[in-house]
């Protein structure tokens, strides 16, 4: 009996080691025999296809599913090791007589090894810092492992290390442009979308330089994208940028140039993170817009979520680091709802919002975790949005510019001259140079000056 369990577990363990092994082969890799794995030399035309006719790209994917197959590879070959040893302990106890099981070991003593699958599963309902725990008591070899096995896992976590989130969403973006067909277009605008996550990128920080994106979650089937443009290790202050109605993955390179455009303006002194923490309303008829804003489902549905990562933005941001997180249109009842429900800011900014939140009617209904917030709104005359803020009964709740306790901010002029107003100013106070544009700058980096500047009620 034991002779024949352990063949079973040995030929199970060496299948696992041959599928690697031809996954490798299939996707145009080559494994030494020290397990390394490289890209053949020679890339194959339908993968260069598949990205863009980009030869450079091409070769990145596959350097990144290297890494992967090297890390699944070492576990095959771990997991057929201690087949083998738990065979032989068997058999040798069978010979023996002694019918106690000894466990043989897969991992050098006190190493601790990388967490089961059932262990990255249970992250849904483990804390973030019981995670963060769990990470750190692992070595750097455990935790490269850990990415290269559990990607989607790592990638979408709150509570991972955001250098640990970055890499496994590379191999997340590699492996959705891998799944493409790029036979129609709408799959080949994906292609060429998830390329340029991939893509090295100006540097937002300093002229001249180029970077890899930062990628802090990445899921298409759950419309998530969260990006940090800047640098964490040098900045003085982080903004987290929630935006509005029409706001897709597809169509997020708006938003990202909108961030670094920030992280510019303050010549690297802050870092801006892009939050699409879930679908966004979507409206094709100019007509309809009132009427999709109008619907809190997913101001609801995206709250939580906004509220988690704000407790990971918290843990991750050194000390004394201002956070401030903005709501845009209805990215504002998305904030406000989420600091009902427990949102982590030194400063909120509410700006052209739809409202204070769902089910927010006065400032004792928000319950920021941070008890010394400041609250700010701005929202220029003429905007569409004020049609829908603060309305009697409002799916959004109270108008956040008219909230006791929040400074209302005025919008001013562009460098042209003329007013920030108008529905043109809905997206244009926060893309165009004028002082709308340097207010919201000063709420991020707290330039006390600007902002006395800006305060509604303050002397021109």
């Amino acid at each position: 009996m034991a002779a024949t369990d352990g063949a079973e577990q040995l030929a199970a363990a060496r299948t696992g080691v041959l599928d690697v092994l031809a996954r490798a082969h299939r996707d145009g890799l080559a494994v030494a025999e020290d397990g390394s794995v490289t890209r053949a030399a020679t890339l194959d035309p339908v993968l260069v296809l598949l990205a863009g006719g980009d030869a450079t790209a091409a070769g990145q994917m596959l350097d990144v599913a290297a890494a992967q197959t090297h890390s699944q590879l070492l576990a095959a070959l771990d997991r057929l090791g201690a087949a083998a040893g738990d065979a032989a302990s068997d058999l040798a106890a069978a010979l023996s007589g002694d019918t106690r099981r000894t466990p043989a070991p897969t991992v050098p003593a006190g190493a601790a090894p990388a967490p089961p699958v059932d262990g990255v599963n249970g992250w849904p309902t483990t804390s973030q810092d019981g995670i963060a725990g769990q990470i750190a008591a692992m070595t750097p070899e455990q935790r490269d492992r850990l990415v290269a096995q559990y990607p989607r896992q790592v990638g979408n976590t709150d509570g991972v290390p955001w250098p640990m989130r970055v890499a496994a969403n590379r191999i997340n973006i590699a492996a959705a442009i891998l799944a493409e067909s790029g036979r129609d277009a709408e799959s080949r605008r994906r292609i060429a979308l998830y390329r340029g996550l991939l893509a090295e990128v100006d540097d937002p920080t300093r002229a001249g330089g180029r970077i890899q994106r930062q990628i802090l979650a990445f899921d298409p089937a759950r419309s998530s994208l969260v990006e940090l443009h800047g640098d964490l290790a040098t900045t003085r202050s982080v903004a987290v940028l929630v935006p509005g109605v029409n706001t897709t993955i597809e169509g997020s390179a708006a938003t990202a140039a909108t961030a670094r455009r920030f992280v510019s303006g303050s010549h690297g002194d802050t870092a801006v993170i892009t939050y699409l923490g879930g679908p966004f309303p979507q409206v094709h008829d100019p007509a309809a817009v009132l009427l999709e804003a109008a619907d809190p489902r997913s101001a609801l549905d995206m709250a939580p979520r906004l509220v988690a990562f704000s407790e990971d933005v918290d843990r991750t941001v050194a000390p004394g680091v201002p956070v401030t997180v903005i709501g845009h249109s209805y990215g504002g009842s998305i904030v406000g709802t989420a600091e009902a429900l427990g949102l982590t800011s030194d400063r909120t900014l509410f700006l052209a919002a739809a409202g204070s939140g769902v089910g927010v009617d006065d400032p004792s209904d928000w319950h920021n975790r941070n008890p010394d917030v400041l609250r700010f709104s701005m929202t220029a005359p003429g905007d569409f949005i004020e049609a829908v803020q603060g309305i009697p009964g409002g799916p959004h709740g109270a108008d956040p510019d008219e909230m006791p306790g929040v400074i209302r901010l005025r919008a001013g002029f562009y460098d042209d001259g003329r007013p920030v107003a108008g529905w043109e100013a809905h997206s244009g106070m926060l893309n165009r140079p004028s002082d709308s544009w340097r207010t919201v700058l000063a709420v991020i980096t707290g330039d006390s000056e600007t902002l006395h500047r800006a305060v509604a009620d303050a002397p021109q």
